[in-house]
């Protein structure tokens, strides 16, 4: 068996705009101020989200750890051409030596994210990508926050790094994922890529200590 620990970190698209209905001001307003500042504020809500959207995110980090392998591997993608070299590379890591042996990959919040996101980005860069099983329960990929949540079951989730913290490992990482697309847009492509290889290695960490590598 072997694992891929994942985490991938996404901005939202700047030409998304387009795929969306016009944002409608408060329909209260009359002032036209008011109004186009409404419509300012309103569209600048939304395309903060537009990051956690599959059909309307891009990859900027991929990152993975084959676990017994190589060191942590984290991808940068400044374009959407090298989003989909790196998509491509990672294909062909998760393809197993000869097809001999089952590989999963272990995620956070994989499993309704970042495995549909790759799926997506690959369909709509034109990258040939494995199709991944997300069912609930028979998926064979491990997703962290799943075992911590019991599939969903208690309403009280956290954060990877709240979680690592709480079983007390440490890291020097202050940025969030929340941070990207301002990052992305401020060039700092290390502090990106510093956060994903935190997270890959947080993930890691939180996958061995509930034993679920042993799976």
């Amino acid at each position: 068996m072997r694992h891929i620990i994942l985490d991938i970190e996404t901005t939202g698209l700047a030409e998304a705009g387009q795929w969306l209905d016009p944002v409608e001001p408060d329909s209260r307003l009359v002032d036209p101020v008011k109004i186009a500042k409404s419509i300012t504020d309103k569209t600048a809500e939304r395309d903060s989200k537009l990051g956690l959207d599959p059909d309307l995110c891009r990859i900027v980090a991929l990152g993975w750890h084959v676990v017994g392998g190589d060191d942590p591997v984290v991808e940068i993608c400044k374009t959407e051409t090298t989003e989909g070299h790196a998509l491509e590379h990672l294909a062909q890591v998760y393809a197993a030596p000869n097809g001999q042996q089952e590989t999963r990959f272990v995620t956070f919040y994989g499993r309704q994210f970042d495995l549909p996101v790759l799926m997506r980005r690959a369909m709509y860069l034109g990258v040939k990508f494995p199709s991944l099983n997300l069912d609930r329960y028979r998926s064979p990929h491990i997703d962290v926050w799943d075992a911590l949540t019991f599939n969903g079951a208690l309403r009280t989730a956290h954060s990877l790094k709240f979680y690592a913290k709480r079983m007390g490992f440490t890291t020097l990482d202050k940025v969030d994922g929340g941070d990207m697309a301002a990052l992305a847009k401020a060039g700092d492509w290390d502090a990106i890529r510093e956060h994903c290889l935190s997270d890959v290695g947080l993930t890691h960490a939180v996958a061995n200590r509930l034993g679920l590598l042993r799976m």
